[in-house]
């Protein structure tokens, strides 16, 4: 049985979070932060995940201000999105404090490196994947599990990049673009097998790397997956591509001539997770100055 689309909702509701939390990871940075403080606005609870033990005061503080004006909810956990092990009991810790349940999830956290691939040392490559693929994955599992617990429709949403369309011109980031294309991936099978009951397919054969499916024939609410692909972004961790000019590059590089700002990306956001996007899944958003379309 398919869900009901949200044909009778008005225009005012499509883009708003009222009775439902938003996961994110990547809380405490520039682009998780300004996502947060949008979502509070627009009616919904956030959890903040990241390696940070806190926010920075002032982060926090908006954060914080954002919900007291809407009468919203803000939490804060520190986790390594790598740690399968602390995941679930992190989960766990956070489920009682929710006044609602889960019903998103922002996956922006993620690492980038430089290095010419000759001189890539294979410890910082498996780093890179470890964090922007695995650790992506084992917050998204979680959350589908939540969403699966309330028996309650969700929308995803997966930072992923235009280096996973593209390869970045002035700086060589094979790790990071690889990264990036295998979210786009991840985020098209994961939307396949979470969209609808027909979507799993029975049985399947078990090998070294193939386990028994644990939940044969249960039905679930709809969880949709999609990924946000930005350009190039402004934040402080972009002032050392500036100092090498490589912005202004990168700025001359795209149809509107500039690098994108982090309040930029809000809009997308809440369009991806809001039911606005209700027919949209296993798509890419990208959001990029017209970067890619040349």
């Amino acid at each position: 049985m398919t869900h009901p689309a949200p044909v009778d909702l008005p225009t005012s509701k499509l883009f708003r979070l009222e009775e439902r939390t938003i996961v994110i990871t990547g809380g405490a940075g520039a682009v998780g932060s300004s996502v947060a403080k949008a979502i509070l606005e627009s009616g919904g609870d956030v959890v903040l995940l990241d390696m940070a033990a806190s926010a920075k005061p002032d982060i926090w503080k908006m954060i914080q201000d954002a919900a007291e004006a809407n009468s919203t909810q803000a939490s804060y956990f520190q986790v390594n999105v790598t740690d399968a092990d602390s995941i679930a009991p992190l989960f766990d810790k956070i489920r009682p404090t929710l006044r609602h349940p889960t019903r998103g999830l922002v996956a922006a956290a993620g690492i980038s490196g430089e290095a010419n691939a000759t001189d890539y040392p294979i410890d910082i490559f498996r780093k890179i994947i470890d964090v922007n693929v695995a650790g992506t994955f084992l917050i998204t599992q979680a959350v589908a599990r939540e969403m699966h617990r309330s028996n309650v429709p969700g929308s995803v949403v997966l930072i992923a990049s235009m280096s996973g369309w593209i390869a970045n011109r002035g700086i060589n980031t094979a790790a990071y673009n690889a990264s990036k294309s295998a979210v786009h991936q991840l985020a098209r099978s994961l939307a396949a097998e979470w969209g609808h009951p027909n979507n799993t397919f029975p049985g399947n054969t078990i090998d070294g790397t193939s386990i028994p499916k644990s939940e044969e024939g249960v039905s679930y609410p709809p969880i949709r997956v999609n990924t946000l692909s930005p350009g190039h972004i402004e934040t402080p961790l972009s002032e050392s591509a500036r100092v090498r000019g490589l912005t202004d590059k990168w700025a001359d590089q795209n149809m509107l001539g500039r690098i994108s700002q982090v309040d930029e990306f809000r809009a997308p956001v809440l369009f991806l997770l809001g039911d606005g996007s209700s027919y949209m899944t296993g798509a890419d958003l990208r959001v990029d100055g017209g970067h890619c379309a040349w």
